[in-house]
């Protein structure tokens, strides 16, 4: 095979990092253990090898959403006389609907969608009254209101849902390197981020309000973005874990010159196993998937209400989010080993 050969080319020079880093996607998934576990076992075999105990990782830690403070003002409420004087309008019914017991018990989901679907019944409604009539006073006060109100019902949403504040929570499922619902996830955030610009852009009419409760089906039944999130997560833990242990061994120790070097082709054979062939194919798989998703992300929660500062810090563009952190940890544990390599020259493969 070529990268076979072109690697065994490149022992003699420097071993190119950016080949160590891209080598790996050149190999198939052959392995049915959980991702974690190939970290582990890497780390295990390695610690076994030079008898050196593994170092120890802290447990990721909760990140939370931040609720909303409510600066809802009173709402402008249409009475049933004043729904009578308007039975030809969409409006009457939605009024109606909302204000029965289904309307007092709707989620966050469905105010948000309640509240669109007001202005733009409204606009209507307004199209066909008397504009000195008190109702269509009434109306167009009650639209502006709700209209000002929409980013908050919206940061409602994203604190409440379970489909969006999950997100960010521990989860006991493990993203597999083969799992579903990636295409769809990307479809149902970008319906929510497109939303949420119109409501930036005060665009509300422009607003189909069927899209929230249907970009929350696929985040419900797949659960994408709580496994990608802690996978990516987890995965940088694990490669600081796992360049922390390999800093601590010295390269002369493990191969000295004109000795064998059979200590040196084990652990060689370790890297190769478990972390060129396993770790860093599903850490490529972990970046392609955030490439896509962290933008929506950051649409949606970078720097909101709802934010923490844990949740901001993973999104921040122009800092270590967690994209550049997943990229960096890996990059850092190859740099190792390209010296490893350089050091012992001998062939990864």
């Amino acid at each position: 095979m070529n990268h076979l050969f072109s690697l065994k080319q490149s022992i003699n020079n420097t071993l190119p990092l950016s080949w160590l880093l891209a080598v790996c996607c050149v190999f198939l998934f052959g392995c049915s253990e959980q991702p974690s576990e190939a970290n582990k076992t890497y780390l295990s075999r390695l610690s076994s090898t030079f008898q050196v105990p593994e170092p120890k990782r802290n447990p990721l830690q909760q990140l939370t959403l931040v609720a909303p403070k409510n600066t809802f003002q009173p709402a402008i409420k249409i009475g049933i006389t004043e729904l009578a004087g308007i039975s030809q309008c969409k409006l009457n019914v939605l009024i109606s609907e909302h204000n029965n017991q289904l309307g007092k018990t709707a989620t966050a989901a469905s105010q948000l969608k309640y509240q669109i679907d007001f202005i733009q019944s409204a606009q209507n409604c307004l199209n066909s009254l008397d504009k000195q009539s008190k109702i269509y006073n009434k109306i167009a006060a009650a639209k502006t209101q709700k209209q000002a109100q929409l980013t908050q019902f919206f940061n409602n949403m994203l604190f409440s849902e379970p489909e969006l504040n999950s997100s960010w929570q521990l989860t006991g499922q493990e993203l597999s390197t083969q799992p579903a619902g990636f295409s769809d996830t990307v479809e149902g955030l970008k319906k929510l981020t497109t939303i949420k610009q119109l409501i930036e852009n005060q665009n509300s009419m422009a607003i189909n309000s069927d899209d929230i409760l249907s970009a929350l089906e696929p985040l419900n039944k797949y659960e994408f973005n709580q496994q990608l999130i802690q996978a990516a997560r987890e995965q940088i833990s694990l490669n600081h874990a796992a360049t922390q242990f390999v800093n601590t061994l010295t390269l002369e120790d493990i191969c000295p010159k004109g000795k064998n070097k059979q200590q040196a082709k084990i652990v060689s054979n370790i890297f190769n196993k478990y972390y060129l062939k396993q770790i860093q194919p599903y850490q490529a798989q972990l970046s392609g998937y955030l490439e896509t998703l962290q933008p929506l992300y950051m649409q949606l929660w970078f720097n909101q209400a709802v934010s923490s500062e844990g949740v901001n810090a993973l999104l921040d563009p122009n800092a270590k989010n967690l994209l550049a952190q997943l990229k960096s940890s890996a990059k850092e544990h190859v740099i190792w080993w390209q010296k490893f390599y350089k050091t012992c020259e001998i062939s990864p493969i």
